[in-house]
Parts: structure tokens; sequence; C-alpha cells
């Protein structure tokens, strides 16, 4: 009896391979998620863009990238390299204020925020996040 009560308690160590799993099973989700909705949305219009310039690559910023979409409040941002990138949960409220078009300077970061590895800094609010990069959906499209 004393080994069957031992048997309902999971070690800490399973534990967080078991929360492991399951964020990288929900993020790979999302990425794939997000990956379908892209396929099937249409271009922006010019009303929602002021130009084609806007969603250009900047050649003269070192790892710049521009904002395709924010996602669920904040919570994701999709750049139009097609990377998908998770922001860290205290940013999320000044991303949500990110326009499409908006440029992002992305660069690793000098020190982590848990596992959020890399910063994103706007151009227009100057707003410096962390975050970390969940799935590329430019991969996925031409398969």
């Amino acid at each position: 009896m004393h080994q069957h009560q031992s048997m309902r308690y999971i070690s800490p160590c399973a534990r967080a391979l078991v929360v492991g799993a399951a964020l990288l099973f929900s993020s790979t989700m999302l990425a794939q998620r997000v990956a379908a909705q892209d396929t099937s949305a249409s271009p922006p219009s010019e009303s929602t863009a002021d130009s084609a310039r806007a969603y250009a690559a900047p050649s003269s910023v070192w790892n710049a990238q521009r904002i395709r979409r924010v996602i669920g409040d904040g919570t994701h941002v999709m750049l139009t390299d097609g990377t998908v990138w998770e922001v860290y949960l205290p940013d999320r409220p000044a991303v949500d204020t990110w326009k499409p078009g908006d440029l992002l300077v992305v660069r690793e970061a000098a020190v982590m925020q848990g596992e959020y590895d890399y910063t994103m800094k706007d151009g227009r609010t100057h707003k410096l996040v962390w975050a970390r990069l969940v799935g590329d959906v430019s991969s996925r499209s031409g398969s």
C-alpha cells in the first residue's frame, strides 16, 4: 500500500518534463494555426498599410523586420519574414499597441527573462520587450 501511494505523486523532474512537452506542443499547434490562417488570408490592401514599402524588410538596419500582425492581445507577433514570436507576459500590453508595418529590431538578449532569449525593440514606440521564437510559417508554406 505504501508503494501505491507513492505512485500518485509525480517527481518534480517528471512534472517539469510534462509541462515542457505541453508547452512545446501548444507552441507548435499555434504556429501551425497561424500558418493556416496566413495562407488563407488575403494580402493587406493599400488602406491597411501605407504602401508595399511598409511590409518590406529594411535593408539599412541590422536584424530589422516589419510586423505582419499582432496575435492574441500581444501574446504573439508574426513578422514579415514568417517568424512567429511569443512575447514575455509582462510585455504583452505594450505589444498589443504595435501595428502592422511597424519596424522591429530583433536581437539576442544579453540577459534572458526565463525562456525568452531575444529582445524586440519597436521603432515607433521605442519599447523593448522580451520574446522567444516559436515558429517559422514561411518554411511550411512551400510544402
